[in-house]
């Protein structure tokens, strides 16, 4: 029995003196590895190789988040810049609708400028705010009144034809019966062979020129003007074209005309301050 127990407490001395020996080998090892004119032991070498990657790793991945990053910066600094190049452009494409417009409307306005040039009579520019060519009435409604000179039975123009004349009048709005009412009546001539008739209004959108002989020259495509008997309308102002001209069952023929103006692309207008004819004058009787 004293042999196990004199074993066992050199047991913890033996491990002791292997440690050190390992040590003291590791320590012989370390300093017998320098190579002449290097400054690293084998130790130092070897966690060199072994952490050389950790190195390359942190950097390859710093580099790659700072990439991800300034790609993001540069994206969202190329989206900025494309939105403010699409506002600039919806602003350029806004201004140079906005100064067509404006050139198209001044050379409209100086056309009609010159052809009301034309009337020896006042004048006076208005622009339609109301068209009504459904109804059974057919008329339009314009922004000037009686306060502007406007009174009824003044004549409306444009620059391409007569348009109809003024039937009512507020301080500051006028109401207009145009020639293709039906019961809008005017005195009108034939321009080729002066022949006078008289033009009314279909309803719909164009008039039928009536009291032309049936022997009368009489084309389509003639031009049908203001003949200034009527006592409203001014001499000389286009009102159509003729497309059909028949023989009527009587002794007149059935002329069709198409009017000189658009009706849905009237912008402004020329109203003219006719010289009317006094009641008691047309009234009178010898």
């Amino acid at each position: 029995m004293a042999a196990p127990a004199d074993v066992i407490p050199r047991r913890p001395t033996l491990l002791f003196i292997v440690v050190l020996g390992l040590l003291f080998i590791l320590m012989s090892l370390s300093t017998r590895t320098r190579y002449i004119g290097e400054t690293r032991t084998m130790f130092e070498r070897s966690v060199m190789i072994l952490f050389a990657p950790v190195p390359k790793t942190v950097n390859w991945a710093g580099q790659q988040v700072s990439d991800a990053y300034h790609g993001y910066l540069d994206m969202r600094r190329s989206v900025a810049e494309n939105l403010q190049l699409h506002r600039q452009l919806d602003q350029l494409t806004t201004e140079n609708l906005r100064l067509r417009q404006s050139e198209g409307d001044l050379r409209r306005l100086r056309s009609l400028m010159g052809y009301s040039e034309q009337f020896t009579m006042p004048t006076t520019m208005a622009e339609p705010v109301m068209l009504d060519t459904s109804s059974r009435f057919k008329s339009m409604i314009l922004d000037r009144g009686s306060n502007s000179g406007i009174e009824v039975n003044d004549a409306v123009v444009n620059a391409n034809g007569l348009i109809g004349r003024v039937v009512l009048t507020t301080k500051d709005m006028a109401k207009v019966q145009l020639i293709t009412d039906g019961n809008s009546s005017v005195g009108v001539l034939i321009d080729r062979t002066r022949r006078q008739g008289v033009l009314r209004g279909d309803g719909v959108n164009g008039a039928q020129l009536f009291d032309i002989p049936s022997l009368a020259d009489v084309r389509p495509g003639d031009v049908v003007m203001t003949a200034g008997i009527d006592g409203i309308y001014p001499k000389g102002i286009p009102v159509g074209v003729i497309t059909k001209a028949e023989k009527g069952q009587d002794l007149f023929k059935t002329i069709t005309v198409r009017p000189s103006i658009d009706f849905g692309a009237i912008e402004e207008v020329i109203i003219l301050h006719t010289r009317k004819v006094p009641n008691d004058v047309v009234r009178y009787t010898p």
